[in-house]
């Protein structure tokens, strides 16, 4: 276990040589065999001062106190956008008080499962006395929408919790969520194709109930989402996204637009992105559309395209009238197998033009990309140059930042759902960024796919029509796929797609070769999705139990400022960080 925000020493030589002198060479070698513990991050010197603390106490008991600006960090020892939120502690009532709920069973709902404790209303904290897979598949959605909530993942018994099969929507204010899994998948069943993300925090625009505030998500694990694994919309503000493992976006599976695998996209007022591997993904690693974020100290690894990409504000909307401030540093872009040679391989491409915007993009290492310009940088426009500034024009007081020489080994040993007891999927993919394998994977397993299904409403010979659930008119995602008549007149027959267009949800599919019996209306077509790179089917996660004793009169707030409660929480967080 790490405590957070602290410096951690530089790497092991033996054990990173080859990473090292492919990312650099020997200066990499040269400067951390020169560098000290009490070295200060890579930035001139923001104001307020990030002041670094090279030799914290290893295991301060029972937190680092309060934050600079005095409010207590839900996370203990850490500062974030939201971080200020009591979530489901309680300490924001007169008298502190919170409902602790048990999570005692694996159902999708009901009494003893943990939407039922992420339903009730009032400030709640959910523990877990079970591990294992919660399937979700059937709710297609599972949305969070009352506020002042704690998910504790970190007091499952190991292996921990997995949520399957669903698009987790966080719709509510002052929320903590920790130490969980969250793999979305390719069922057939569920939420729409073109839908489904693997988290998303989003609210009404038109409703100030349902803008999500004060979001944190710490350790936790996504993958395989359909449309984005992580987006956090510009309904929500104050959102921070810590030590977290976002992998795996499904590249040619049932998205309505063919190959559309991506990684983070965000567009929240006040965002901080920290210590998070973002690994195989075509593309948005992160995709950035925000007036105000710090991006610091994250590995993006084989991405098919670019690493992070700042879109303009002028694609937004909600950001009308505002001025980008934007800080990145500490970053590692690393390339892989799928990344395409002829694409650069800089850590971030800027596509802004809005006046007065200001940039601070320093010390990232990126994979064979020069601009000795602007080092890691891509500037796609002619305004880009001028928004680049000496100081990070966003800063958060008491943000401790790592040289971007430490990045790599910091987010290996500490991201993710429990980095002390990683899954197999986990340990694969950290396992596959050491030795720069991997591949992005079209499924979760072998099996093909067959989706979507018609009933046929009109064919001729080299031709077939029906309606799907969503259609895109602008991409070709079923051409060069096998389509099949399984039912009525003319099944067993197949064929290859040629081309095809939409009429609003209407497909129509032209055929390579013609049907040798033309399909009547009777008859039902499917697509086939081949799924030979996959990421070897669903883990097993075992199901264990254990009692949990909590602590007695845990809404007493001690001397720490924090709650019996949380203090114990932290606890649980440490055996598994």
């Amino acid at each position: 276990m790490r405590e957070r925000s602290v410096w951690r020493g530089c790497l092991n030589l033996m054990q990173w040589l080859p990473l090292l002198l492919a990312l650099g060479g020997t200066m990499w070698i040269t400067a951390c065999s020169d560098q000290s513990t009490s070295e200060t991050p890579p930035d001139p010197d923001p104001d307020p001062d990030p002041d670094p603390d090279p030799d914290p106490d290893p295991d301060p008991e029972p937190g680092c106190g309060p934050m600079p600006d005095g409010n207590l960090p839900i996370v203990p020892c850490t500062v974030g956008f939201g971080m200020a939120t009591p979530a489901g502690s309680g300490r924001h009532l007169e008298v502190p008080e919170t409902t602790v709920y048990k999570v005692t069973n694996l159902k999708p709902s009901g009494e003893g499962s943990l939407k039922h404790c992420t339903d009730a209303r009032g400030p709640r904290v959910c523990v877990f006395e079970v591990s294992g897979t919660i399937d979700m598949t059937q709710l297609g959605t599972y949305s969070i929408d009352n506020e002042y909530l704690t998910i504790a993942g970190q007091t499952a018994p190991s292996p921990g919790v997995t949520l399957r099969g669903v698009s987790l929507r966080v719709e509510a204010n002052d929320v903590l969520i920790q130490h969980i899994k969250v793999r979305t998948g390719d069922a057939i069943e569920g939420r729409t194709p073109g839908d489904r993300d693997g988290i998303y925090v989003i609210g009404k625009s038109d409703n100030p109930e349902r803008q999500p505030i004060n979001v944190i998500f710490d350790h936790i694990s996504v993958s395989w989402g359909l449309d984005e694994t992580f987006t956090v919309k510009d309904t929500a503000r104050n959102v921070t996204i810590l030590d977290s493992i976002i992998s795996e976006g499904l590249w040619y599976n049932m998205h309505p637009k063919g190959g559309h695998s991506k990684g983070l996209m965000i567009s929240a007022e006040n965002m901080l992105i920290k210590g998070n591997l973002i690994a195989h993904h075509d593309d948005r690693a992160p995709l950035e559309t925000t007036p105000s974020a710090i991006t610091v100290n994250n590995v993006t690894y084989n991405t098919r395209q670019v690493g992070m990409r700042l879109s303009p504000l002028s694609n937004n909307s909600a950001h009308d009238g505002k001025v980008r401030t934007t800080t990145i540093a500490g970053n590692v872009r690393l390339k892989g197998p799928n990344s395409e040679e002829r694409r650069d391989s800089a850590w971030v491409v800027i596509s802004e033009r809005r006046d007065g915007s200001k940039l601070y993009i320093e010390d990232n290492l990126c994979d064979g990309w020069k601009n000795p310009d602007w080092p890691c940088v891509r500037v796609d426009t002619s305004e880009g140059m001028g928004f680049r500034v000496d100081e990070p024009p966003l800063w958060l007081d008491g943000l401790q930042i790592l040289p971007a020489t430490q990045t790599l080994d910091d987010v290996l040993a500490n991201a993710g759902a429990r980095p002390a007891q990683r899954d197999e999927v986990d340990a694969r993919i950290i396992s596959e960024v050491l030795n720069r394998s991997g591949r992005i994977i079209n499924c979760v397993g072998s099996e093909t796919i067959l989706y979507p299904s018609a009933q046929v409403s009109s064919a001729s010979d080299s031709q077939v029509t029906g309606g799907i659930p969503d259609c895109d008119s602008s991409k070709t995602a079923y051409v060069g796929r096998t389509v099949e008549i399984y039912q009525g007149t003319g099944a067993g027959q197949q064929s290859v797609v040629k081309s095809q267009s939409c009429s609003g949800n209407t497909l129509t599919l032209n055929l390579v070769d013609p049907w040798l019996t033309v399909p009547g209306t009777d008859a039902r077509f499917r697509i086939h999705i081949p799924c030979d790179i996959n990421a070897g089917g669903w883990p097993v996660v075992e199901e264990n139990r254990h009692s949990l004793t909590l602590p007695d009169d845990y809404n007493a707030v001690t001397e720490s400022g924090y709650t019996v409660l949380e203090l114990w929480l932290h606890e649980q967080a440490r055996n598994v960080e």
